[in-house]
């Protein structure tokens, strides 16, 4: 089999992520992606640990010796000097090291001496910037004539944890029409509060939630349409996920990324399909959304809609072409997970 060299190693990040590069490619192959390879600091940490159960110190050597690798500061060399002394047993390192780390230490004294001067610039700077920019908000809430009390709410709600209060406050403006507050509630940050449990800002919510009107005015306020929770989930996959198709419809027109993925690299049409919202995985395939992106576990949108025995949806993506042959990282395929109905279909049109 021909490797594409380059190509892998452009993409080495995804084999350093799934803990699999020593398991995928032979010595010769590792040696060749080397040379081809522009690695960080952690990047090349990661594979010299990943390598101890695969290969031995030596093979270690010979198989990375070549890789390129970008240093940022003298922090990451005494890191990589470490950890090539420890796994290719290069203990003629340990003096190198001792030497960069207390040269290090010195360079940091005399640094601190420099930066004192400096800092106090820093500070003096910043003073005249929050002057200038407690002025402009000045300016700016008198022109706009906001009231005494609704400044005290939004200063109010800043400081609060609950993020059903906050939320309340914006669902209200919204149905009022009042672009204007909800622009100078987004602008002092409301907007970015999130729940407790899934960190979920107002955004997330109103998508969610399916609140179309709320969803536009906060992107028109200029909030961001690909802001993530702590899982990884944008408003779209909220949308997705909540069959909300209005909203999915909009957030595509304004641009949101119909292949952003979460921390697991479910898309937009995964949590679709998995749902079983047909209506929003069709409109999805319409503005060429990827049905056969993977998740990193290489499931496909096929494979979710399988698993769930969801018939009309794996019915759908078959009719436009998705892979039924597809397997994910366990060399599972969407029939392979298929309960009776799914699976029954699937036999009939040839899927092993």
């Amino acid at each position: 089999m021909n490797l594409n060299f380059e190509y892998i190693a452009a993409h080495i990040s995804d084999y350093i992520e799934n803990e699999n590069f020593f398991d995928t490619f032979d010595m010769e192959a590792i040696k060749t992606i080397m040379k081809y390879s522009r690695l960080t600091a952690d990047q090349y940490i990661t594979l010299l640990k990943q390598s101890s159960p695969t290969l031995n110190s030596k093979e270690l050597y010979i198989g990375t010796r070549k890789a390129n690798v970008t240093i940022e500061n003298i922090e990451e060399v005494i890191s990589i000097l470490t950890f090539v002394k420890k796994y290719m047993k290069f203990h003629i390192f340990d003096g190198i090291i001792d030497f960069l780390k207390e040269n290090d230490k010195h360079m940091g004294d005399s640094t601190e001496e420099i930066k004192k001067p400096q800092t106090e610039i820093k500070t003096l700077q910043n003073q005249i910037q929050n002057v200038s920019k407690e002025t402009t908000v000045t300016r700016t809430n008198e022109s706009h004539n906001y009231s005494e009390e609704f400044l005290t709410k939004i200063s109010s709600l800043k400081k609060t944890k609950d993020f059903d209060s906050v939320y309340k406050f914006f669902e209200e403006l919204s149905s009022e029409d009042n672009h204007e507050m909800i622009s100078k509630a987004c602008e002092e940050g409301l907007w970015l509060k999130k729940t407790k449990l899934d960190e979920m800002n107002v955004l997330h919510v109103a998508s969610q939630k399916g609140n179309l009107k709320l969803v536009k005015s906060l992107i028109e306020c200029g909030c961001d349409k690909e802001a993530k929770n702590k899982y990884g989930r944008t408003p779209l996959m909220y949308a997705s996920w909540y069959n909300n198709l209005s909203v999915v419809k909009y957030l595509i027109s304004v641009g949101a990324d119909k292949e952003a993925k979460n921390k697991y690299g479910r898309t937009p049409l995964m949590y679709a399909s998995w749902y079983n919202n047909l209506s929003v995985v069709k409109y999805l395939i319409s503005v060429g959304a990827d049905k056969d992106a993977k998740n990193k576990y290489g499931d496909t949108a096929l494979i979710y809609a399988s698993e769930k025995g969801h018939l009309e949806v794996v019915q759908y993506l078959i009719s436009v072409g998705a892979d039924k042959e597809a397997k994910n990282k366990y060399g599972k395929t969407a029939l392979s997970y298929a309960n009776s109905n799914v699976s029954d279909y699937l036999k009939s049109i040839g899927a092993k």
